[in-house]
């Protein structure tokens, strides 16, 4: 490129003395919003930050509540023992059993009993002599729950908690 090709505002010592006005007013302008645009992204960052740490903390908080976890516990005659974690959820109620002193070989199923008579299903599993940690769900909410059992293949409760 020439010399004469460049304009004289591209001169390294300024612009010479009788330089449009409108130009330089423009350039003017052109850096007041580059500058305020810039600004404004910072205060945009700044916010975005504030808010993502605040809900960070506010979901800190709510994890730390307690989350209203029934537990049930039952003993049978014959020295089985059953502790239930009742959780409400969205669907219906998630269950954690753990199940200790069941024959080893039984057939068991882990079954929710409601307030008005109904029965769940929650579960199945063949006992051993250890303890046993099962999940299981049901649809039905914790607050109609009025028990539960570990049953045997004839239906037969062998442990009731509640």
């Amino acid at each position: 490129m020439l010399k004469e090709e460049l304009p004289p505002e591209a001169a390294l010592d300024g612009p010479p003395p009788d330089a449009d006005h409108v130009l330089q007013r423009t350039l003017g302008t052109v850096r007041r919003e580059r500058h305020d645009a810039g600004r404004r992204r910072g205060r945009v960052m700044a916010a975005t930050s504030t808010f993502m740490v605040a809900g960070a903390l506010a979901g800190g908080v709510w994890l730390g509540q307690d989350t209203g976890d029934t537990v049930l516990r039952g003993t049978s005659a014959a020295g089985a023992h059953l502790a239930v974690q009742v959780t409400d959820t969205e669907g219906g109620l998630r269950l954690v059993a753990t199940v200790d002193g069941v024959q080893g070989g039984e057939a068991c199923w882990l079954v929710v009993h409601t307030k008005d008579g109904r029965t769940f299903t929650a579960g199945s599993w063949r006992a051993n002599e250890d303890e046993v940690t099962l999940s299981g769900s049901a649809m039905v909410r914790a607050a109609d729950v009025a028990g539960v059992s570990v049953m045997n293949h004839d239906r037969t409760p062998l442990i009731t908690a509640g």
